[in-house]
């Protein structure tokens, strides 16, 4: 007795195989590109209300001043994660957007600000006057 052959079964399973990653792919392609979409929309204004804040001198305005240092020069001015814990949660909202968008823009994000740079130099006086 002769058994079968089991190549047309590999193949159509490699086959099946193939295209579910294919699929998996474009989902997670079309998945990336409603998020770079929804960061886009919501990014301008999440900056400018972390910028607001930041112009303060709460303690809340520390920490947006310290978030967005980080972004600006992240190795001068590495930011602790825990001080999301420590605004409020709209604020946890914008930082959140904020640091997504940073991380997809193929800008700056101070250079979508008014004078973004002379912006980022001013928290950088107030932060390192604060840290004395």
């Amino acid at each position: 007795m002769t058994t079968p052959p089991s190549m047309p079964r590999v193949t159509q399973r490699l086959r099946e195989r193939n295209h579910q990653t294919l699929e998996a792919m474009r989902l997670a392609e079309a998945d990336a590109k409603r998020r770079l979409d929804r960061v886009e929309q919501l990014g301008a204004a999440a900056l400018s209300r972390l910028v607001d804040v930041a112009q303060g001198d709460s303690g809340q305005s520390h920490h947006c001043r310290r978030l967005l240092l980080a972004i600006y020069n992240g190795p001068e001015w590495p930011f602790d994660l825990t001080r999301l814990r420590a605004i409020d949660r709209s604020l946890q909202d914008a930082a959140l957007v904020v640091i997504e968008w940073a991380t997809y823009t193929r800008r700056e994000l101070h250079e979508y600000l008014p004078n973004g740079d002379r912006l980022m130099q001013r928290f950088r006086l107030i932060e390192t006057r604060g840290e004395d």
